[in-house]
């Protein structure tokens, strides 16, 4: 009854799924008749609605499978892989209202229309596309990687170099859980070898039947078919779906794990100390508090007042701001269940798996009934689909509106329409390319956030400061492209580069040694005589790529792989040396030059050049200063009574005279905003009762 490691049972379910899938792209058309139906939904959606849809929209089986990843390799603090946005559920109360009230379509529009270029418009809209062919490969690798996990073969069918790949990883775990300063000198420089192995992906805890280049192109095609059929109507429904669906995904396999694990004194015996704390400190953490502070920063920049796809979908300002913190907060508790399930992974699998982005396939795979392991991967793809959909008809709408419409303006709605499905297709195969490219999601999701960094910067000042004009944008923008994109993908092409033994360098390796607490696995290796006693084990840090984000061993030497590191390579000229930082350090500066730069840019290119016209920034501002109301017309009428008396928006903003427009808080802006940090802190106090489970 099996067929490619699936029970024919689960491969009906998929198929309902689906045909599920279909019907609602195909019903959802129906509704579609202009491109303002296409990309936001006539503008129609309650707070509700919106809720749903920026809870599905911000949640992904991929960040669910992610966090586990992360926790299974680094312990609790991994949740910070995904929970970096917790510290922005405050500022989302003010995002809300933002990008309702400017009204635009789409993000390139505000280029057009404040910064009154067609240029900038385009510029942005071609970063959009990027970012969104680039961003949709996480959930492409995480998907495919957790299917594969679920699709395993039996040891019958390996092949020699398959059966040779399954070895060495045995060999590997053997030496990882011996203490390293006790290794004779042999085997230390086997463990060397067998790392290296593993850094090049040629070890294998188990061999799939699923191919993930044949996986990549079915799985774009699927989310391609609903999003060109229906648009953000297919996509806001299927968010109820998956909102459903994301639920069983988060706690289905929390009490069937905690039974096999022996409940919450087993977790205690078998997860080591050190992998309940929620912050790392040693030479081999990349979760350190200062990584995750910079990396918060970032996201925070990236996420910044854009996002008018979505965000302009709801039918006023109320529902608008509702509709995102409401589904934020409950991504967030949703958060928490991922984190547990992570350290339950630990518990069970420490050790066993050989590409941690498999750990939540092995677990449905091995602790899921036949029918439930389908339903998981429906939960799976539809979880991830709809944040692919939604971001390439983020892209889409800017490039139909801001290129497209550029250079023919005379083009039908049903023709934009067209183009702009096409433009979803292409995005969503181009994102096939990059997750053929990359492996290491980690690395894949911080490359997206220093794309976003891009254009952030230019989303958060615009609202607030008068002074911000089209040539400093424009400066800026190209010179963060030429830093962000160009250089780091064009250079390791040229000749040479990438083995050139300057950019190649690498970091010091360390020996490190570590206190924590045995467990039933240390007591069977002979490391100790009981549960929880306290021992020191010592572990290698094996070196990593300065300048490029892996540096691997090959018969001509090392020989750098993926992106080049602008950021840092250009910190070195000034002379820091970063041969003995350790990977969270690398990382935590080039992000901070990510967040901080552009801002530098536009301020100081602000200062030298002249402001935009007069009657644009009048208008601009009066859009921003009026809150937006179901009814058209009365919101016109509003808008344009600030347009016609600008001493209006003067008298509500926080700093009259100046070029600060910060309008005045409300009380409903105060309550809101407080009530945001109330449920940040309520959410982070659980995150430390999920720690204290260390303690007993």
């Amino acid at each position: 009854m099996n067929f490619l490691g699936l029970h024919l049972i689960d491969w009906l379910v998929l198929l309902l799924f689906f045909a599920l899938m279909l019907a609602i792209g195909l019903r959802a058309r129906r509704r579609v008749k202009t491109t303002g139906d296409f990309y936001q939904g006539s503008r129609s959606f309650g707070k509700w609605l919106t809720a749903f849809l920026n809870f599905g929209n911000m949640t992904d089986a991929g960040q669910a499978a992610g966090v586990t990843r992360e926790i299974y390799r680094q312990g609790l603090q991994g949740v910070w892989f995904q929970n970096l946005v917790l510290f922005h559920t405050p500022f989302q109360w003010f995002i809300a209202a933002l990008q309702r009230r400017a009204r635009y379509l789409g993000p390139a529009d505000l280029f057009l229309h404040r910064f009154e270029s067609r240029f900038l418009a385009g510029l942005y809209a071609l970063v959009l596309v990027c970012g969104a062919a680039y961003g949709n490969a996480t959930g492409y690798l995480l998907t495919g990687k957790t299917l594969q996990a679920m699709m395993a073969k039996p040891a019958t069918e390996y092949t020699p170099d398959e059966q040779a790949a399954i070895d060495g990883f045995a060999r590997l775990k053997i030496l990882k859980n011996k203490d390293y300063a006790t290794l004779p000198t042999a085997e230390q420089s086997e463990l060397k070898s067998l790392q290296e192995l593993e850094k090049q992906g040629k070890l294998k805890a188990f061999i799939s039947y699923l191919d993930l280049t044949t996986f990549y192109f079915i799985y774009a095609g699927l989310i391609a078919l609903y999003t060109m059929l229906g648009g953000l109507f297919a996509v806001a429904i299927l968010d109820v779906v998956q909102g459903v669906l994301i639920i069983f995904l988060s706690l289905v396999l929390i009490p069937i794990a905690l039974a096999q694990i022996g409940g919450i004194s087993g977790m205690q015996q078998t997860v080591p100390n050190a992998m309940f704390q929620l912050f790392g400190s040693g030479a081999a953490s990349d979760y350190t508090w200062y990584f995750v502070a910079s990396f918060a920063l970032l996201n925070l920049v990236v996420n910044a007042p854009k996002n008018f796809t979505m965000g302009g979908s709801a039918k006023d300002d109320r529902s608008a701001r509702i509709g995102l913190v409401t589904g934020s907060i409950f991504k967030r508790f949703m958060m928490i269940g991922w984190a547990f399930t992570g350290l339950l992974a630990v518990g069970l699998y420490a050790g066993q798996v050989s590409d941690p982005t498999n750990i939540w396939g092995v677990m449905t795979r091995d602790l899921l009934g036949v029918g439930a392991i389908g339903l998981m991967i429906a939960a799976i793809f539809s979880a991830n689909m709809d944040g692919a959909a939604t971001a390439s008809l983020d892209a889409s709408a800017a490039f139909v509106k801001n290129i497209y419409l550029t250079l023919r303006p005379t083009t039908t709605e049903q023709r934009q329409m067209l183009i702009g499905r096409l433009i979803v297709f292409l995005i969503l195969a181009s994102s096939i390319y990059f997750a053929l490219r990359a492996d290491d999601i980690v690395a894949v999701f911080k490359y997206a956030l220093q794309i976003g960094a891009i254009v952030g910067p230019t989303f958060w000042l615009v609202y607030f400061w008068r002074k911000l004009n089209t040539r400093a944008v424009a400066a800026q923008i190209i010179l963060s492209i030429t830093l962000t994109i160009i250089i780091p993908n064009a250079l390791p092409e040229l000749t040479g580069m990438r083995t050139n033994p300057t950019l190649t360098q690498q970091t010091t390796e360390r020996i490190v040694s570590a206190e924590s607490r045995t467990t039933a696995d240390d007591v069977k290796l002979g490391k100790a005589k009981t549960v929880g006693q306290k021992i020191t084990k010592t572990e290698r840090v094996a070196p990593v790529g300065i300048y490029f984000e892996r540096v691997v061993e090959t018969p001509e030497g090392p020989r750098g792989e993926g992106l080049f590191r602008t950021n840092i390579y250009m910190m070195s000229a000034v002379g820091v040396d970063f041969s003995e930082w350790s990977n969270a350090g690398i990382s935590t500066a080039n992000l901070l030059v990510d967040a901080i730069l552009p801002f530098l840019f536009l301020i100081l290119f602000s200062l030298l050049t002249k402001p935009n016209a007069e009657p644009v920034l009048r208008d601009f501002y009066a859009r921003i200063h009026t809150p937006a109301v179901a009814d058209p017309e009365e919101d016109a009428r509003l808008v344009q009574e600030k347009i016609n008396n600008p001493e209006l928006v003067e008298q509500n903003k926080l700093f009259p005279g100046t070029n600060l427009m910060f309008w005045r808080p409300t009380r409903f802006d105060i309550l809101g905003f407080l009530a945001c940090v109330g449920f940040v802190l309520l959410i982070i106090g659980c995150y430390m009762a999920v720690a204290s489970i260390a303690a007993g």
